[in-house]
């Protein structure tokens, strides 16, 4: 059996001292890794005035944990990819499964609040479900076909681009 810990951050009343969360955050990965545990997810949310899943980059808080620790799988819980430009997806979790040296898990995600897409992408709003579900689709697709020589046009996103790998 394997045990992994989901690290919702949590800062209610402590955004003056958020690097004090994620000193916490740093802590409790370094503590997972020395015991034992199998991995350690992060989420992907924007704009938490709540003070809750403080993380608007989870690969990058991964390249920060990685650095930190030896064996642990580092999870992303996951990346918005309606927000994200594929490409540029595909590339920083690359990047940080290099930086880890492969111990990188994905998860993908749709998006779950209007703030965010409205924010990011509106062709995201969770409130228009077929849009946001057809937006989900062509990117996981684009992100599928990634190492194949392939052509690839954007029709969803306001992201123009042609493909060429």
């Amino acid at each position: 059996m394997k045990f992994g810990i989901f690290a919702n951050l949590a800062g209610q009343g402590r955004h003056d001292e958020y690097h004090k969360v994620l000193d916490e955050a740093r802590e409790q990965a370094i503590y997972c890794d020395e015991n034992g545990y199998d991995s350690i997810w992060y989420t992907e949310h924007h704009f938490g005035h709540e003070g809750n899943e403080l993380i608007s980059n989870p690969i990058l808080m991964g390249a920060d944990i990685a650095a930190r620790t030896k064996n642990i799988r580092i999870g992303q819980a996951a990346n918005v990819a309606t927000f994200w430009h594929p490409l540029r997806l595909a590339e920083d979790i690359a990047m940080l499964d290099q930086l880890s040296k492969g111990r990188v898990e994905v998860g993908l995600a749709r998006g779950l609040y209007g703030r965010e897409a409205a924010n990011l992408n509106t062709l995201a709003d969770p409130a228009n479900q077929e849009q946001n579900r057809a937006l989900f689709e062509e990117t996981l697709e684009i992100l599928k076909r990634l190492g194949q020589t392939v052509s690839f046009h954007i029709k969803v996103t306001s992201i123009n681009f042609l493909l060429k790998v």
